[in-house]
């Protein structure tokens, strides 16, 4: 049986995610594919470190009761106000549609309920039919543009 878990993320996973967002897949539904094709590790590393204290960010992991390998990253943003707002992505490509991200923003849910939240927010390009389906299918509602190219959602649970 596979399981999947969260854990916070260290400075020892910055070389993986690196890879992760810029495989080529993955860069077709990111924001960076607005502007350039590749992140360089300076950007990348400056990403990471100029984000506010209050954005959480978990590694999801994936264990089939013999080994835990890490898949992908779940990252809530401006966790200090009423309604943060949560990313997400599967790095490893071949684990998409299996229902990884779902379970992993089920967990994430969990964990935001602990600190008294009961509201979510996300954006995802108009054309990432992926990410429009998963947030669609956990109830998240199309609340309108949020800038150009991009929808912005809601969640209350």
């Amino acid at each position: 049986m596979v399981k999947i878990s969260l854990r916070d993320m260290t400075i020892k996973d910055l070389e993986l995610i690196l890879a992760w967002r810029n495989h080529p897949e993955s860069l077709k539904g990111s924001y960076l594919a607005r502007d350039r094709k590749f992140l360089t590790w300076e950007e990348h590393f400056e990403y990471w470190f100029n984000r506010p204290k209050t954005w959480k960010v978990f590694i999801i992991q994936l264990n089939n009761g013999v080994l835990t390998r890490d898949v992908g990253v779940l990252q809530f943003g401006a966790t200090e106000l009423w309604r943060p707002e949560v990313g997400i992505y599967t790095g490893e490509i071949g684990l998409w549609g299996q229902g990884v991200a779902k379970e992993a923003i089920k967990l994430g849910l969990e964990w935001l309920k602990l600190q008294g939240k009961h509201r979510l927010s996300a954006t995802v390009l108009m054309d990432n039919e992926r990410s429009i389906r998963l947030f669609e299918s956990l109830g998240f509602k199309r609340i309108g543009e949020a800038r150009p190219g991009e929808w912005a959602y809601d969640l209350n649970f």
